[in-house]
């Protein structure tokens, strides 16, 4: 691995990495939705992968615009034939939340508790790609790449939203079938594609009660001196 000087080398590293994760991604869903029994869990998975596929497709022109194909061809002929369909990085972070996954398949569990187990591996897949697309978006913004900025927010976007998708699903469902003794309402953000929360800063009330306390004080103060000097 080449030495990396800067944020622009480092993004170039990133989308790498993300290029692999999706790469494996992409390998690894058919046998997730074989695993799964719910319906609904098969289906929400197949999306997922069709929508990861598309998400490769975007890290292509990404990577495009960072001019990443001029590095592909000082490599040579042969560099590029025996090199992987990940790309030059092996995301190995992507690699162990897989073989987990895998492995949580392999144990003996009920269908029901299966599919809560898929949704669990499935999510801390997401979990890992919103950070990985957040920090790509963010140098990206730094550096002042506005088409690739907007590019990777469009996939972060959609992560969040697969994310909420699958806990709607586990909540609402999938947890429920597995044994869960009580139902937990589904929060209302939850319901519905991820969405940024704008907060509303409350307008200022401006009210006269400061100044009228005031003039009171004043007025009582003048009528105490009055009787004092009335007094004496």
């Amino acid at each position: 691995m080449e030495k990396i000087n800067d944020l622009r080398e480092l993004l170039k590293h990133e989308l790498n990495d993300l290029y692999s994760a999706e790469t494996q991604m992409i390998d690894a869903l058919p046998d997730l939705i074989k695993s799964a029994t719910s319906k609904q869990l098969k289906a929400a998975l197949s999306d997922h992968l069709k929508v990861t596929q598309s998400q490769k497709t975007r890290l292509d022109k990404v990577r495009k615009l960072l001019n990443d194909e001029k590095v592909e061809e000082k490599k040579g002929f042969f560099a590029n034939l025996f090199s992987s369909k990940e790309g030059e990085e092996h995301c190995k972070a992507m690699e162990g939340l897989i073989k987990e996954a895998h492995s949580l398949t392999d144990e003996d569990m009920t269908p029901e508790v299966m599919d809560a187990a898929i949704i669990a591996a499935a999510q801390k897949v997401e979990h890992y790609e919103i950070s990985s697309y957040g920090t790509a978006k963010a140098y990206a913004m730094q550096l002042g790449l506005v088409e690739v900025a907007q590019l990777l927010n469009a996939t972060l976007d959609e992560e969040y939203a697969a994310d909420d998708s699958l806990t709607v699903l586990a909540v609402g469902k999938v947890n429920l079938d597995a044994g869960a003794t009580k139902k937990i309402p589904v929060h209302k953000s939850l319901q519905a594609s991820a969405a940024p929360v704008v907060k509303k800063t409350p307008a200022k009330k401006t009210t006269n009660k400061k100044s009228s306390t005031g003039t009171r004080t004043a007025a009582t103060s003048k009528s105490a001196t009055k009787n004092k000097k009335t007094t004496r």
